[in-house]
């Protein structure tokens, strides 16, 4: 093959090693001018938006097969025509962010060793009642679509001037704590499989490397039926952490980048948005040399009303970087501690047994008396607020604490109906296995998780989904012993088989 010289921009020198292909760095560049030289004949090439590691991605998504790669790249630009991808982070306002981000936990959060960015992910909180009453799936699918442009535009740039060298794949954490059937099938699996139809065909090899932490039985169960199916490079970005996952994790990102909630020293958020591309300082020092850290920090100084980052905000004595509070932060409330701000913790819940037959609606009931009484509380604090608080000087703490307040109430409704939910499977379930399992290895189920019934409703809905995943082992566990049971009948019976 003849060495062609890429005939268009090439931000930072390519990595002088073999690819997962087993292609030299000439190699590569001579497939994508060839590549190249394939879209601008046929009107598909803008040399000013289409840099030497766009052209790459693309042709390593279809292991440099030109053909295959130019009908997703064409593919690809009909759909930004399509959703004015080009024009939506100017366009598209997302204010019901914070929101949103409470009820799918994800964002950006520093960067590893090699300088990739974070995205972190809590799988497993994903409120898909929640989500559908704060806004529609159109909006949710066009501000990913926005967030995946800020990252290549604005993201990638940032990390890769301060690392030197090209960045433009993430480092990704999927917590799937609490991931059940539910998020497996029904509008949560239907949601995520189209944003992530997104991400494949238009924003391929993005991602570096993902490692899942909290894996529950469900979810190991139904990744040892996908991995067969994986190739072999797919499978070498993924890593299932054990148990002490964190110092997986620090092999990969350095303790001062990874979130306290994770074992690491970082306190932001993923609310915050925390990361080189969102320091004004660093931005400010890039913005001679790299246009899209000054349309970031330009960016930057929007209202946080604009739902797409944190913003700096004009203060009496100049501007400066204001992230959200740890109060209304999912991290520190939903992550951390495990249990609500005040006046949300405590004992919620009474000391009830949801095996008992006797009594279905008694949990239930209490669920819906506590609901009550919280948001009597809460009602009686937003309608207060503005007396607590004298003067004008004190009338945003007073407008901070009502929205407190508000993020609180939906947080607790949220919780209240999972609760109930999960009490109501419960008890459904062990009703069924009754029948099944010995005596002995029913009550040990009945009773592994019912002596710590008080607490918040985090932690009850943390103890309801634990007895579940507990649950549906013993219930694999005594039909498979059934199973077993009548196939030795069957044989000393004198069965076709033996």
């Amino acid at each position: 093959m003849t060495r062609l010289k890429f005939q268009g921009l090439v931000p930072y020198p390519p990595e002088d090693k073999l690819d997962d292909w087993g292609l030299t760095p000439e190699q590569q560049e001579t497939h994508v001018e060839q590549f190249r030289q394939m879209l601008e004949q046929r009107g598909c090439w803008r040399k000013e938006d289409h840099d030497y590691y766009s052209l790459l991605r693309f042709l390593r998504a279809r292991n440099y097969e030109h053909d295959k790669a130019f009908k997703m790249w064409s593919d690809s630009l009909a759909w930004r025509r399509e959703f004015a991808v080009d024009s939506i982070l100017d366009d598209f306002a997302f204010p019901e962010r914070e929101q949103f981000l409470m009820a799918y936990p994800q964002g950006y959060h520093k960067t590893d060793k090699l300088g990739r960015p974070i995205y972190i992910q809590l799988l497993g909180k994903i409120d898909i009642t929640t989500l559908k009453k704060i806004t529609s799936e159109e909006r949710m699918v066009k501000f990913h679509i926005q967030e995946y442009e800020r990252c290549g535009k604005f993201i990638f740039p940032v990390c890769s001037r301060i690392a030197g060298r090209q960045i433009d794949q993430t480092f990704g954490i999927m917590d799937v704590k609490g991931v059940g059937l539910s998020h497996l099938t029904g509008e949560v699996k239907r949601l995520v499989s189209v944003l992530t139809k997104y991400d494949q065909d238009n924003y391929p090899e993005m991602l570096g490397r993902i490692c899942i932490i909290n894996a529950p039985l469900v979810f190991k169960a139904v990744w040892s039926l996908i991995k067969p199916m994986l190739n072999p490079r797919t499978l070498n970005k993924i890593q299932i952490c054990s148990t002490n996952y964190t110092q997986d994790l620090l092999q990969w990102v350095d303790a001062d980048n990874l979130p306290v909630w994770l074992g690491g020293r970082s306190k932001g958020t993923l609310l915050d948005d925390v990361g080189p591309w969102s320091d004004p300082e660093v931005l400010q020092r890039l913005e001679p040399e790299l246009p899209a850290a000054g349309r970031a920090l330009k960016a930057l100084r929007v209202s946080t009303s604009s739902g797409m980052h944190p913003a700096i905000v004009e203060e009496e004595e100049g501007e400066g970087y204001q992230s959200p509070k740890s109060e209304l932060s999912f991290v520190s409330a939903l992550s951390s501690s495990g249990s609500l701000p005040e006046p949300l913790s405590g004992p919620l819940l009474s000391r009830t047994s949801l095996g008992d037959k006797k009594s279905p609606g008694l949990a239930a009931q209490s669920s819906l008396q506590q609901q009550a009484s919280l948001q009597q509380q809460l009602s009686y604090q937003q309608q207060h607020a503005g007396e607590r608080q004298q003067g004008p000087e004190r009338r945003s703490s007073s407008d901070h604490e009502t929205l407190i307040a508000a993020v609180n109430a939906a947080r607790t409704q949220s919780l209240v109906e999972r609760t109930q939910a999960l009490e109501h499977l419960y008890a459904q379930q062990m009703q069924r296995l009754k029948g099944y399992m010995p005596a002995g290895a029913y009550a040990r189920v009945s009773q592994a998780r019912l002596s710590a019934v008080e607490g918040s409703l985090l932690h009850r809905v943390d103890i309801l989904e634990e007895a579940l995943e507990l649950l549906l082992r013993a219930q694999d566990l005594a039909w498979q012993e059934e199973e077993r049971r009548r196939t030795r009948a069957g044989c000393c019976s004198g069965c076709v088989i033996c």
